[in-house]
């Protein structure tokens, strides 16, 4: 059997994290035991598009999301179409089902923090959190990519 906490992830959404520990439940493209109810959800294609429970801040280029899971709360499966970045208030244990079949269950601790390109993509997964306390975030939504950038700041 693995040791848990030897299993890094090396891609999270098209993007790497050093910090957070992941092992792998189930394989993408297998959703054999998958229960019902989530493949329900998933099937009725309504996924939210928010990052968080709590819109903080919104400029014309970010928004600022609180995200906070009571313990053995879920948030839905949502879609991840633009870039953003988080930070963990808090270590968390989590449960992530994916639009792809993969299930993953992850560990944060408080300060992890990550970068994901998401920009372009539909990208789907809900997350549960499985620990005994509230897991709380705060994502940093990037609403363009910075590529088109790159012209202006050379």
């Amino acid at each position: 059997m693995r040791n848990f906490n030897s299993l890094k992830v090396s891609t999270f959404a098209g993007s790497k994290i050093d910090a957070v520990d992941c092992l792998e439940l189930n394989p993408a493209n297998d959703f054999t035991k998958w229960e019902n109810i989530y493949l329900k959800e998933l099937h009725a294609l309504e996924f939210k598009e928010s990052l968080g429970n709590i819109l903080l801040f919104e400029d014309d280029s970010i928004r600022l999301w609180n995200l906070k899971l009571n313990a053995r709360e879920r948030m839905p499966f949502l879609r991840h179409n633009k870039n953003y970045s988080w930070i963990s208030e808090n270590n968390a244990l989590l449960k992530s089902r994916f639009g792809n079949g993969r299930i993953s269950l992850i560990r944060v601790n408080e300060g992890d923090t990550q970068y994901i390109e998401n920009s372009g993509k539909d990208y789907i997964n809900d997350l549960e959190n499985l620990g005994p306390t509230p897991a709380v975030f705060k994502v940093l939504e990037y609403k363009h990519a910075f590529h088109h950038l790159l012209p202006i700041l050379n």
